[in-house]
């Protein structure tokens, strides 16, 4: 190969991948990316809870916040 280059896998375009299957029929790569559509919906649920937390800044008291999602996870 060529020194400094990283080999680069083919970039699998979403609307082949069927993520409405059942997760038992899914190969490889439909997992990892229905995986990874699990993560960026749980991180955007949690960004949307901190936004409406430091809505409220100057009503509540001066605590951290604390996603209420990975709290029910422990």
């Amino acid at each position: 190969m060529f020194p400094g280059k990283r080999l680069q896998l083919p970039i699998v375009n979403e609307r082949q991948l069927n993520l409405n299957q059942p997760v038992k029929d899914m190969g490889p790569n439909e997992l990892k990316a229905y995986a990874e559509l699990g993560q960026k919906q749980h991180d955007e649920a949690n960004r949307e809870l901190e936004r409406r937390w430091r809505s409220y800044d100057d009503m509540l008291p001066k605590d951290e916040f604390v996603s209420i999602i990975d709290k029910n996870e422990r």
